[in-house]
């Protein structure tokens, strides 16, 4: 298990690392011409380039500290995809869309423990007549982190914080698919997957109460994670969240980023 300083040394170079790689890419991208460049040329370009960062986040900076905490902890870090089977057997595809339809239909029985169950259960049949061709997964049903710690496999994908309608629905989707393609191949393996929000943007309120549709149908804590219960997991440090904090906090102060962010913002070096 890291100490608190450790956490906040790997927190504050991956968070460099990730904005000096996103704007070292971002220097070679021809912008697109729109109409307000010739009002506001340099803000609208601002934000582009703050919204394209904000759009990477997942992939440049939430998953790669999230494994470099999870090492420092003792996971192992699996490198690879989860694959799904080239032909998803009936059995199981009509089981993962009968508990997404309960969950729709508010039925109290398609909680998140019994359609994790319910999908392992039908996967005993492969035991007997195992899948032996995978594929890759369709696109937006991918794992953007792996984790595995005594024999338990952990499956993560980081989201925006700010979901729009509709969402909610896919995300419980990629979870119970998630279980489907894990237990097709491994029967009798443990998997536990979770959809993941890496901070809180309403502060101190409660951030189901204030999501769309309060996340329904994804099962808060079951299914969902947020901040510190994903993170705190990662690290093994309770509040990790709060060190993430700081580490930010201290970039800015110590201007480690200010050359090469007045130079993409402003085409000018400090």
């Amino acid at each position: 298990m890291p100490t608190r300083n450790e956490i906040y040394i790997i927190v504050r170079q991956t968070v460099i690392n990730s904005i000096t790689g996103f704007i070292r890419n971002r220097k070679n991208v021809a912008p697109k011409f729109q109409i307000l460049d010739l009002i506001i040329p340099t803000e609208r370009k601002i934000r582009s380039i703050v919204g394209g960062m904000e759009t990477s986040l997942g992939t440049t900076l939430w998953e790669p500290l999230a494994k470099a905490l999870a090492r420092e902890n003792g996971f192992e870090v699996i490198n690879e995809n989860l694959l799904c089977p080239s032909n998803m057997p009936a059995i199981l595809e009509n089981t993962v869309n009968l508990l997404i339809d309960g969950r729709n239909n508010r039925n109290p029985l398609y909680d998140a423990k019994y359609c994790h169950d319910r999908i392992r259960e039908v996967s005993q049949n492969f035991l007997i007549n195992p899948i032996n061709d995978f594929k890759l997964p369709p696109n937006g049903f991918g794992v953007d982190v792996w984790l595995r710690k005594d024999d338990v496999n952990y499956f993560f994908d980081t989201k925006t914080v700010q979901a729009n309608v509709g969402t909610y629905a896919k995300f419980l989707s990629q979870v119970l698919n998630w279980y489907a393609y894990f237990y097709s191949k491994y029967p009798t393996g443990r998997a536990s997957a979770r959809i993941v929000f890496p901070y809180n943007p309403y502060g101190e309120v409660n951030f189901w109460q204030r999501t769309i549709g309060r996340g329904w149908p994804l099962e808060p804590t079951n299914e969902g994670w947020v901040k510190d219960e994903f993170w705190d997991f990662c690290s093994g440090i309770d509040d990790t969240y709060s060190i993430i904090q700081e580490a930010f906090a201290n970039i800015s102060q110590t201007g480690d980023l200010e050359d090469i962010i007045q130079e993409i913002f402003y085409g000018r070096e400090l």
